[in-house]
């Protein structure tokens, strides 16, 4: 998936002499490309996020359109005062980055468990947030954003996402019956299509784009199910569970919606993300139980 999206942005870098590139000691392997093709357009700030954040905003305020990289919760966290003053408050072009989502660093502990970053920026005004759970949708994120002219935030799970092979905000992968809808996204996502397999009477919501949303339709598409159930490797209360339920009251849609997601921080550490999957019940075994 980060391939991908780099690949992508060089790409547009050779379109685009605005666009520059900035990283905090990050990417090993994969941006020393764009520092070979563009070394007058790319900066290693080194571990010094919030910096960078202040310097992207420098770039912007001349003219640049700045992509900045860096692992997700050091990304946000550290970095929240400066994405809001910054960023936000002048509405700035700039492209937040952010490797790996929930428990994709599983084995480095609950500093790097990324389980409560994107509901922080969902509360900021004007910004999008994107978790692309589709390689053909990370393929074309890159040039949404650079369209939409408006801050945004991409954080990237690791894997493939082969499939499904579609690039919309969000894609339903339409059951049998219409019973019960599986939403999710990121890394949980792949546990729901391996569901949708052994369950073909399922039906799978899948989401690429997690703010702002179709509500429209969105609505025309919970209309039709009896039970919906969200997936996530994220807390409920600023996550989407949490805003599915204020959506739901928003437009007095009366739907059971029961959550599957992480219920607290843990000083643990797995060998692997489904370790974690497994801990909170939402691997695919226990969604296979529904």
């Amino acid at each position: 998936m980060r391939n991908n999206i780099i690949a992508s942005l060089i790409v547009e870098m050779e379109k685009d002499e605005t666009i520059f590139f900035l990283t905090a000691d990050m990417g090993i392997n994969l941006v020393e490309q764009i520092q070979i093709k563009f070394p007058s357009r790319f900066a290693n700030v080194g571990i010094a996020e919030q910096n960078m954040i202040s310097v992207a905003s420098g770039l912007a305020n001349i003219g640049f359109k700045p992509f900045v990289y860096t692992i997700s919760n050091f990304l946000i966290h550290r970095c929240f005062e400066q994405i809001r003053n910054d960023i936000i408050l002048h509405k700035y072009p700039i492209t937040l980055i952010g490797t790996s989502t929930g428990f994709d660093n599983a084995p480095l502990g609950p500093t790097h468990h990324i389980i409560d970053d994107w509901g922080c920026l969902r509360a900021l005004p004007g910004i999008d947030i994107y978790c692309p759970g589709t390689v053909s949708f990370a393929n074309s994120i890159i040039s949404k954003v650079l369209n939409n002219k408006r801050p945004a935030y991409i954080r990237i799970p690791k894997g493939e996402f082969k499939n499904p092979e579609l690039s919309d905000d969000f894609i339903l992968i339409q059951g049998t019956e219409k019973k019960v809808l599986l939403i999710s996204y990121g890394s949980p996502a792949q546990d729901c299509i391996k569901v949708k397999k052994e369950r073909p009477d399922i039906s799978v919501l899948l989401f690429n784009k997690l703010h702002p949303i179709d509500k429209n339709k969105l609505r025309e598409i919970f209309k039709n199910f009896e039970k919906i159930v969200v997936i996530e490797d994220y807390f409920t209360s600023s996550g989407l569970f949490g805003m599915l339920c204020e959506f739901c009251n928003s437009y007095s849609i009366n739907k059971k919606i029961l959550s599957f997601a992480p219920t607290d921080y843990v000083f643990d550490v797995g060998n692997s993300k489904e370790y974690f999957h497994r801990k909170f019940g939402f691997n695919t075994e226990a969604l296979l139980s529904l």
